[in-house]
This record gives structure tokens, C-alpha cells and sequence, in this order.
């Protein structure tokens, strides 16, 4: 039986979503004029309240996207299924969320989102606008007490949320702002339980397995693999297994008050989640402590997976009392303490600014003065050419990238450089460009880790090569060089950490190492060491990304970002190489 879904085209049930959920909850938030994947509370901006903003990929709603409103989040960025948001999204979300006193973004510790929110609090710097950043990490599971920042960020995002909008609200500044929230994600523990799979609808079958009658312990709300796989236990036994992960974890002493949240993972009867809670809460009065508040719900769920959460925060009176706070969102209420009325100010002229890092000089590639030579000046079609091996291995990465990562990096390459090859269509342009058509594609629309990643190489290749007539094999080699520099300044992963990195590096090296025996050699060279390269990271572990989580069980699979990788510079190197002409 295929998937059975109430889907209209894959590629577009993010924005339908977010149709459907502004039209749903129109009284409490609204679409962003200058940006449809900025969703911002009806409450938001309000002069001289530091704004909250968040973000996340599409999937696990009412996260992100529900907990806009009153004295929560001002305004939330929305990313792909499973995927981060763009850079611009980031930044137009918080030029959204800006009455003047700075923002406080809070979000889940990804490689993407830790990407993407960095180069837009450098964006919106430039405009005056302090932004100071929470990364929440509270999974337990995800790594040991010992290296808490490699943690994911979990369904303790919600109470990070809710007392950082607290804090906002009673008008506290944004370092005050800062501290409480920070302060309440180092007071969360979560673990995951997941009894069945989910599927992304583009890629139509799951992209990780639980086999009938087990559980995965630990995991991860993207399907990451958990700490250990185990027979089905009772509601019970399951209930007391996540409560001494979070105890042994949290070590709180007898009396210490708690918040309790349990959220289903998208396919999850809430019937059985009262059930976990019943357990929990005995379990947790058992251990000493003190349950003030428990939400029971789907609160940050994962599409259909089967499986619940379980995120304790500890309290202390400031805690309670911004946890107490009333606030009203889709997906949080609390009814308590008011707050005094602030007076809203109506969004006023967009501020604009190209997403970027701090301006970096790209190196500029010379003249052609040897032969054979590119000509650049109708060069565009090589990037229709990259666009047609990517779309027609758009299943091929997913598939890869879904035996050790979260299987959408085919849907969101071949999404990005369909969408450029589609604005280049009929046009004879130069190379540089429609390298720059595809960078801003990638870097405005697709989001995740690898929109920048490719969107910063193409567009320093873009800059390496702009206004020139020619490229000869030292040109060529040029632009190589800055695009490499482009990923190395955007990313952080080096060789050996099993990614694109692995890939790219050698390839461009080869290159240079070929140069004497002629540009088309040189082209050959790249393209085989990028196989080579490609090849390499089967038997390498990961150290970066979500892959990094399997430990060991990542090694024997190819990684997808290389794989990419390789199917771009295999081309790059066979257009280019079908456009040499001599002088």
C-alpha cells in the first residue's frame, strides 16, 4: 500500500501548512509581509520589549510555528520538513520581532540552525539590532553530562520558550532576557521514546526502522538513533525507564518543584500519553520531588512517529514564577498571573540586507591567457547541467542520507537547484551570473546545513569569476579555490569528519596538482579524486552533524554531502570541459 496521506504536492506542504495554520489561528499571529516562512505573533513588535524569536524545520507542529502569540515567541522562522530555516528567515524573523531593546533567539542545538542563526545575527548587526542566542540542549540521550553542548534540543524548548517570553514580557532586558532562559533549558532534562517510524511524504517510506515489539530508548525527534533498542515494555515499566534517565541525569535534591511536560511524537493516542503521565508523576514523587504544572499533550511532535517525550525543568521562584505567567498561543495557554498591557507599534518600513557572513574578499580569478580556454559569457547552461544530475538523483541522496542522517537532503538539493535551473531557463548568461541565481536559491529558500554550505561556494565561485571574458586552467583553478573557501569560512567541518569536506578538498587539489598536464586533465583529475574523495567517507565515522550521534554504526555508509558533492564536480568537469574552446 503506498503512503497514505492528505498531502497535495510534497513540495509544497510546508507552505500550505503555514497557510493553514495562520488562517486557523489568524487572532493570535500572522505571515510576515516580506517573508512567507516568517510566521509573527499578533502581539509583536512592542517598543521597548526585547523580541523572541525561534525557529525550526516543518514537522513537528505545533513546534515551531505554534508557540507565536501573547507573551511568548514574537516570531518564528520555518524551515523545510526536518530541516533548518535560511539565514534570511532568521533575519527577517528577527528584524520582525524588534521593538528596539534587541532580540533573544532561542533554538535547538543543529548544525543548520547553528548556522543559519549565526549568519543572521551578523545580517541584522549591520542594521543596529542586538541579538543574543539560547541553544537549547536538554536530550539526555545525545550525549553524556560531560559534553552537554553536543546535546540536541528537545521538547525542553517549550519551557525555554515560555520563560524566556515571560522575561520579555514583564519587561526585563535582553541580557535579563538572556539569563532567565538560559537559565531554564540548564534546568531541563528530556529523553525520547519511539515505538514507530515517520515518513517524509517526498521520500514515501521511512527513513529509519523499529521493528515490531521493540522501542528505541533515547531517541531523536528527527528519528537519530536512541541509546539502545529493547523489547516493548508495559506503560509503566516504559514510564519508569524515562524518569530514572532524567533523575540519574538531573541528580535534584528531595523537595526541588518541577515542571512536567509529556509530548507525543505525532501518532501517539493521547489516552496513553495520561497513562505515561500517571507513572511519571508517582515516579518523580517518589524520587522527593515536587510536580507544580504538567503539561500532557502533543507539544512538539515528529509527523507520525510513534513514541512520547518526557522533559523535566526544575524550578526555582523566579521559575515558577514566569512559568505561571499567562500567555496564549496555539500551541501553549497558560491562564495565571497577568501581565500589565504594553502598546504595540505597527510594523513599520522593512529593513532589507543580503544575508551573508561578515564581508569576506573572495579572490578574483585573472584573465585567460593560455588555451583552451571557458568562454564565460554563455556559460549559464553549465549550471542547468548541474541542476539536471542533482534532480535526477534526488532519490538516490535522500536514500543515502536517510540510512544515517534524516533523508532530506535529495528533496532539498533538488528542490534548490530545480528552482534555479527553472529561473535560468531560455537564457544565455554568463557563468557568473547563474552561479549566483543558484546561490540565492540555496541560501534564501532552501535553508538546513546545506543551503549555505553550497549557497556561500557557488557564490564565491560566482565572485571569483564576475567580469571576466575567460577562464583559462590557473582561472579555473581560482574560482575552485574560492569556493572551497566558501564552505571552509561557512562550516566548520574539516577532512576526515565524513562530509562534503572529504569530498571537495582533494578534488580541488587535484586540480591544481594538474594544471601542467593541461586544462582538460585537470578537469579528469578533479573528477576523479572527487569519486575518490566520495569513496573515502564509507569507512570513516561521523564527527559532525546528526550522523555524528551513530557513532561507529555511521561507518559503511557513503555520506550524502559528498556524494553530492562528487555528482557536482563530475559535471562541473564534463560541462566545462564540452565548452573548451581555443584561443
Amino acid at each position: 500500500m503506498g503512503l497514505q496521506r492528505f498531502v497535495n504536492d510534497p513540495d509544497d506542504l510546508v507552505d500550505e501548512t503555514v497557510a493553514g495554520f495562520v488562517k486557523a489561528h489568524g487572532d493570535l499571529l500572522r505571515k510576515d509581509p516580506a517573508n512567507p516562512r516568517v510566521v509573527v505573533s499578533r502581539f509583536a513588535p512592542q517598543d521597548g520589549k526585547v523580541g523572541i524569536v525561534t525557529g525550526g524545520g516543518s514537522g513537528h507542529e505545533p513546534a515551531f510555528i505554534g508557540y507565536a502569540g501573547r507573551h511568548l515567541v514574537d516570531a518564528v522562522a520555518i524551515g523545510e520538513l526536518f530541516s533548518s530555516p535560511t539565514a534570511k528567515s532568521f533575519a527577517d524573523a528577527i528584524r520582525a520581532a524588534d521593538g528596539g531593546a534587541g532580540v533573544a533567539v532561542l533554538y535547538g542545538n543543529y548544525a543548520g540552525d547553528n548556522m543559519n542563526v549565526k549568519m543572521a545575527a551578523t545580517d541584522v548587526a549591520a542594521e543596529g539590532i542586538e541579538v543574543a542566542t539560547v541553544v537549547a540542549n536538554d536530550d539526555v540521550c545525545s550525549a553524556p553530562l560531560s559534553e552537554r553542548a553536543k546535546r540536541r534540543g528537545v521538547a525542553g524548548e517549550i519551557f525555554m520558550w515560555k520563560i524566556g517570553g515571560a522575561k520579555a514580557a514583564l519587561g526585563g532586558s535582553l541580557a535579563e532576557v538572556h539569563a532567565a532562559a538560559q537559565a531554564a533549558i540548564d534546568a531541563c532534562r528530556s529523553v525520547g521514546v519511539g515505538l514507530g517510524p515517520c515518513t517524509l511524504p517526498a521520500v514515501g517510506h521511512p527513513n529509519f526502522q523499529i521493528a515490531p515489539g521493540t522501542m528505541e530508548v533515547g531517541i531523536g525527534h528527527h528519528g537519530e538513533p536512541g541509546a539502545r533498542i529493547e523489547p516493548l515494555k508495559t506503560a509503566d515499566h516504559v514510564a519508569d525507564d524515562m524518569v530514572q534517565i532524567v533523575m540519574d541525569d538531573h541528580a535534584l535534591p528531595e523537595g526541588t518543584e518541577v515542571a512536567v511536560l509529556v509530548s507525543g511524537l505525532g501518532a501517539t493516542p493521547v489516552n496513553e500519553l495520561y497513562v505515561l503521565y500517571d507513572r511519571i508523576e508517582t515516579g518523580l514523587e517518589g524520587a522527593g520531588l515536587r510536580v507544580h504544572r504538567a503539561f500532557v499533550g502533543n507539544y512538539f511532535t515528529s509527523l507520525e512517529m510513534v513514541g512520547a517525550t518526557l522533559t523535566v525543568m526544575a524550578l526555582d521562584e523566579d521559575r515558577k514564577a514566569l512559568l505561571d505567567l499567562d500567555c496564549a498561543s496555539p500551541g501553549l495557554t497558560v491562564v495565571g498571573a497577568a501581565v500589565p498591557p504594553v502598546g504595540v507599534v505597527a510594523p513599520g518600513p522593512r529593513r532589507t540586507a543580503a544575508v551573508g557572513r561578515a564581508d569576506i574578499q573572495t579572490p578574483r580569478a585573472p584573465e585567460a591567457v593560455g588555451s583552451p580556454r571557458l568562454v564565460l559569457g554563455t556559460a549559464s547552461g553549465i549550471v542547468g547541467d548541474l541542476a539536471a544530475v542533482i534532480v535526477a538523483n534526488k532519490s538516490h541522496l535522500s536514500e543515502i542520507d536517510g540510512l544515517i542522517g534524516d533523508g532530506d537532503h535529495g528533496i532539498n538539493m533538488a528542490k534548490g537547484f530545480g528552482r534555479a535551473a527553472e529561473r535560468l531557463a531560455g537564457q544565455e548568461g554568463t557563468l557568473d551570473a547563474g552561479l549566483s541565481v543558484l546561490s540565492d536559491v540555496l541560501m534564501s529558500e532552501i535553508g538546513g546545513s546545506m543551503g549555505p554550505l553550497y549557497g556561500f561556494m557557488f557564490r564565491d565561485m560566482a565572485r571569483a569569476v564576475e567580469g571576466r571574458d575567460a577562464l583559462d586552467a590557473v582561472g579555473f583553478a581560482v574560482m575552485l579555490r574560492a569556493g572551497l573557501e566558501g564552505v571552509s569560512t561557512t562550516g566548520a567541518a574539516k577532512v576526515g569528519d565524513k562530509t562534503l569536506m572529504d569530498c571537495l578538498v582533494p578534488a580541488v587539489a587535484a586540480f591544481d596538482a594538474a594544471i601542467p598536464h593541461g586544462f582538460p586533465a585537470a578537469l579528469a583529475a578533479m573528477a576523479e579524486a572527487a569519486r575518490q574523495g566520495r569513496d573515502s567517507t564509507v569507512d570513516m565515522v561521523a564527527r559532525l552533524g546528526r550522523a555524528a550521534r551513530l557513532g561507529e554504526r555511521s561507518r559503511g555508509v557513503p555520506d550524502a554531502g559528498a556524494t553530492s558533492c562528487c555528482l557536482i564536480l563530475e559535471t562541473l568537469g564534463d560541462s566545462v570541459a564540452r565548452r573548451l574552446s581555443q584561443a
